[in-house]
């Protein structure tokens, strides 16, 4: 365990003024909060350091001991990182290797499986939604888009408390072109979700148990070329004066009704 005492110590460079830091591109990422943190270092994601204050650094340090520690007080913690949601501990990890769709199914050929599609989902606060009811739930991950924001991001890793560390995912540059395979390949049966009052409702909706819930952009949902792509366009009904759910709570209903059948407790 290291001991920082000063802002402009070198060796938390990556840790400073994230407020205003993206990480966008760069081959690591920060975890923030204590639990997010010990998540993190029980996923497959190796860590490149810790920074945390006193209280933590021992419970910490014993799950990562090749792994310098660095310990601040509270006060330069939040000078540092510009904001406290760490809640006293934060972490940069190394970005894992990406995966493809066969590390993702290969192991599912013939068992009970659901992956979540998402082209374009822009907002980091319902992809984190997204990745923590998959991770609730059982599903076996996700399909995403190079529209879709980073997994990775701060805020979603914050959002999903740490389930996009924990989840297994795709990234596709097109993923339209795995929804032919999707079906084909693996078996699975593609449902829209969509706002329609003319689909399948979802509480008379039995869902296979080898399916692929696809979820459009928040703005746009799904456009004709995915629907026409896609098995079953399925929809949540909801009282006339309410025109939509948030797409994070939306997905967590379709997933939820899927487990419900499939996943034991």
């Amino acid at each position: 365990m290291i001991c920082i005492e000063r802002f402009d110590d070198p060796r938390i460079r990556p840790y400073r003024n994230l407020r205003d830091r993206t990480l966008r591109g760069e081959s690591v990422f920060v975890a923030e909060g204590r639990v997010v943190v010990e998540r993190m270092l029980r996923s497959r994601c190796r860590a490149e350091s810790l920074l945390t204050v006193e209280e933590y650094a021992a419970s910490l340090a014993a799950m990562a001991p090749d792994c310098p520690v660095y310990v601040a007080s509270p006060e330069l913690l939040r000078q540092i990182a510009g904001f406290n949601f760490h809640m006293g501990a934060l972490a940069v990890g190394r970005r894992p290797a990406e995966l493809r769709l066969g590390d993702l199914l290969g192991g599912s050929s013939e068992s009970a499986c659901c992956v979540v599609v998402c082209p374009a989902v822009t907002k980091p606060e319902n992809l984190g939604l997204i990745f923590r009811s998959a991770a609730a739930f059982g599903l076996t991950g996700l399909v995403l888009g190079r529209r879709t924001c980073d997994p990775l991001s701060r805020r979603c890793v914050r959002v999903s408390m740490g389930a996009s560390l924990d989840v297994p995912y795709v990234r596709t540059d097109d993923p339209a072109v795995e929804l032919p395979v999707l079906r084909h390949t693996w078996r699975l049966e593609r449902v829209a979700a969509v706002l329609d009052p003319s689909a399948e409702r979802l509480d008379r909706f039995a869902p296979s148990a080898r399916t692929a819930l696809v979820f459009g952009n928040e703005f746009d949902g799904l456009g004709p070329s995915w629907l026409a792509e896609c098995d079953r366009r399925v929809t949540i009904p909801m009282r006339p004066t309410v025109d939509s759910l948030n797409l994070g709570v939306a997905a967590g209903i379709f997933i939820h009704h899927w487990a419900a059948g499939f996943v034991g407790p």
